[in-house]
């Protein structure tokens, strides 16, 4: 069994994507990681973006983010 990890930026759009982190944790086998820092600098402040795996993957809306994570979770099952 793989365990996945997503690391999102506590700073990325000051925690508007507090609800994308709670879809994500309804997955099994996910670890949810708040990184002080990614160090994808001033991207946090730009667009909705998360580490899956050690991937960036960016959305350009909450929604669309949360659509690739899934996509990401849905093929590794």
């Amino acid at each position: 069994m793989m365990v996945h990890t997503i690391k999102f930026c506590p700073c990325n759009l000051q925690g508007s994507l507090e609800w994308v982190r709670n879809e994500v944790r309804k997955f099994p086998d996910v670890e949810l990681i708040d990184g002080r820092c990614l160090n994808y600098c001033g991207q946090c402040l730009e667009k909705p973006f998360a580490l899956y795996n050690g991937k960036n993957i960016v959305g350009n809306d909450g929604q669309e983010l949360l659509d690739r994570l899934v996509e990401k979770l849905s093929a590794a099952h």
